[in-house]
């Protein structure tokens, strides 16, 4: 079943994909409110374009049932059908043309509501004609994104609606829509919350069917009821100011389970870079710094892709080793400790950590080898994109490149280049990026895609043969995909990655507090949350936790636990699939990962300033624009000037 919804009445409508001869096919069948099925007569048109056999004729994308006798069918092209339950004949069709993308459609009282990325559109379901556009719900729209669910209490003469920042109300006709809950303050706004339906009760209670990918439930479903508090304020008296580089949904998930538990605070989030603002990391660093430096910084860092070392020298972060002597948590001692110094001072403490690691045939990669040996061998890295290449490299080859005085060893870095232009080979300037980024989206799950270091982005092109190695930043593990992929080798392995600096690990959400927060204690306290035992089984993705039980939660594949089913994931192409059965990871597995873990020693360089001028300079030498030794020069001179400011 792929789509199923329900009528005031009672009845249900489910769509389901039929095989024919001739291609696949939707059917619908309408049940009552005992269970009796019967197949609909309607039939979606053919897609224009598809006339052969195999292929799909046209597919169902969204199912609402608001009427007893009418329903609303949404295709692939984007037309929604008003079907007659009856005799399954056609009363309206409602063209909805975007450039951009296809419209998300909602129905209250006798209005279809439908949505893009620019702007809101409304139908009369009685007429088929459109209404006139409504300028606040435009701008609604556009300033709080899609809306994921609606429903009315007054038979659609105003709307309630779920979107990224909250709950919404509106009445049609109105100068503004109002927001009813603040979703950076509850659950409704973090970053694993995926709602699917909402039923308003009343004006002062909601309840909100939704996918969390940190539910207790098998599935991940789940429904929760939201009431009005009149003793709540709408915004805490107390604010903990957060920043970091890059936006971060384990922070974002974090922050809301932490202020579900601390009332009273509101924790400001800001991330300093986005599409939108085209900010660089030099420019925002620099205006971190004078913010700090005025007194109106904030509370906590995030650090990832900052000077670290240096904010720890120049001592802009607090002292945190007290925190985790009263925590009682069990942690990986080496990554908690990547920026302890001699005196015992944790001043930076990483809350996450990804592994550099490489998967191949015997033929290219031997466990354990150095970084020479590998890089002596010609076509490990054919086909794949020069700018990726030298970035993930620079994670297991830049932490050896710092000289004791902080400067760069230009020796070093020119060895890098020429080691990796030799491995690399000529670059093939018809080569375009395919742009292949994997996803897995489980049941009860949102899609991750995959960033361009991920380890997992690699893995089909690998299976497949078209590309003779595999490596980056492995932040989760999948150990039935690994099997998957070695069975398609030769003499399939996986291990860490070679590089100039052995044992490397990546700090991932390296957390500090300023030494002039305003707000000292609630600093440490929301820091010391992150690294409670409940805040690091939070999963999105990021990084392996830094706390033992929460990352032997991780790994252990506890929720496939009595399945027997097989997950089949899908590569670029139809015939590149991949299947492996949903089994709990061998303890044996779970045992050479953790042992990998603790051998750790290594913290790959965090300074994203350094590591932009390396990927820069590095892709240039990799296509062959420059030589290995005019990159490492002009690397060096743009780190000077950086450090020299």
């Amino acid at each position: 079943m792929d789509y199923a919804a329900i009528s005031p009445g009672g009845q249900v409508i489910c769509a389901y994909n039929e095989i024919l001869s001739d291609g696949i096919h939707p059917v619908l069948y309408l049940l009552d409110k005992d269970g009796k099925a019967n197949k609909m007569s309607f039939e979606l048109p053919k897609e224009e374009g598809e006339q052969e056999a195999g292929q799909l004729s046209n597919i169902v994308t969204k199912l609402l049932f608001p009427g007893n006798d009418w329903a609303l069918l949404q295709d692939g092209p984007g037309k929604v059908y008003q079907i007659n339950v009856s005799d399954g004949s056609v009363k309206h069709i409602y063209e909805l043309d975007s450039d951009t993308s296809v419209f998300e459609i909602h129905a209250v009282g006798n209005t279809l509501i439908a949505q893009d990325e620019t702007q809101v559109l409304c139908y009369d379901l009685q007429t088929g004609e459109q209404k006139p556009s409504d300028e606040a719900l435009n701008q609604g729209g556009s300033e709080n994104g899609l809306f994921s669910a609606v429903d009315t209490l007054d038979s659609g003469e105003s709307i309630y609606n779920l979107s990224r920042g909250g709950l919404y109300h509106y009445k049609f006709g109105g100068s503004v829509m109002e927001q009813l809950i603040d979703g950076n303050m509850n659950s409704l706004g973090a970053p694993a919350f995926y709602p699917i339906a909402l039923a308003m009760i009343d004006e002062q209670n909601l309840l909100v069917a939704a996918n969390d990918t940190n539910a207790s439930s098998a599935t991940g479903v789940c429904v929760l009821k939201y009431s009005y508090s009149a003793d709540t304020p709408a915004k805490p008296d107390k604010e903990l100011k957060l920043y970091s580089l890059y936006d971060n949904k384990e922070i974002r998930q974090s922050i809301s389970r932490f202020q579900k538990e601390h009332v009273d605070v509101y924790v400001n989030y800001q991330a300093a870079l986005s599409e939108e603002n085209g900010m660089t990391v030099s420019d925002a660093l620099k205006l971190l710094t004078t913010e700090i430096m005025a007194g109106n910084g904030p509370d906590v860092l995030l650090l990832d892709g900052m000077p670290v070392e240096t904010y720890i020298e120049k001592g802009v972060l607090k002292d945190l080793s007290a925190l985790f002597k009263e925590s009682g948590g069990s942690y990986f001692e080496n990554i908690l400790n990547a920026y302890k110094d001699e005196n015992g001072q944790m001043c930076a403490v990483p809350a996450r950590f990804k592994i550099p690691m490489m998967q191949a045939g015997s033929a290219y990669f031997t466990p354990g080898e150095d970084f020479n040996t590998f890089m002596e061998r010609k076509d490990t890295m054919a086909n794949m994109q020069p700018k990726t290449v030298v970035e993930k490299f620079w994670y297991t080859c830049g932490a050896a490149w710092q000289k004791e005085d902080k400067t760069l060893d230009e020796a070093k870095i020119t060895e890098f280049l020429a080691k990796l232009k030799n491995a690399y080979g000529e670059y093939d300037s018809s080569q375009q990026d395919d742009g292949m980024q994997m996803s897995v989206t489980m049941e009860g799950a949102g899609t991750e895609v995959e960033e361009d270091t991920g380890f997992s982005q690699g893995e089909f092109n690998l299976a497949y043969g078209k590309c003779n190695t595999n490596f980056g930043l492995y932040k989760s593990m999948d150990y039935g995909m690994q099997q998957a992929v070695n069975e398609k080798l030769e003499n399939g392995s996986i291990d860490l990655m070679p590089g100039q600096a052995d044992h490397v690990f990546v700090p991932f959400m390296v957390m500090g507090i300023s030494s002039k927060s305003a707000q000292p204690e609630m600093a440490e306290e929301f820091v010391k949350y992150l690294f409670s035992q409940g805040a690091q089984k939070i999963s999105q993705f990021g990084g392996f936790p830094v706390e033992r039980e929460a990352f032997l939660s991780v790994i252990d594949g506890h929720q496939y636990e009595g399945k027997e089913d097989l997950i089949a994931v899908g590569g670029s192409d139809l015939d590149e699939t991949l299947s492996y059965p949903m089994e709990p990871t061998p303890k044996e597995e779970i045992a050479k990962l953790t042992e990998l873990v603790e051998s750790l020693t290594t913290p790959a360089l965090q300074d994203d300033v350094i590591k932009e001028a390396a990927v820069e300079e590095g892709e240039k030498v990799l296509k062959g624009e420059q030589s290995p030794e005019e990159g490492a020069a002009a690397i060096i001179q743009k780190v000077n000037l950086y450090l020299a400011e």
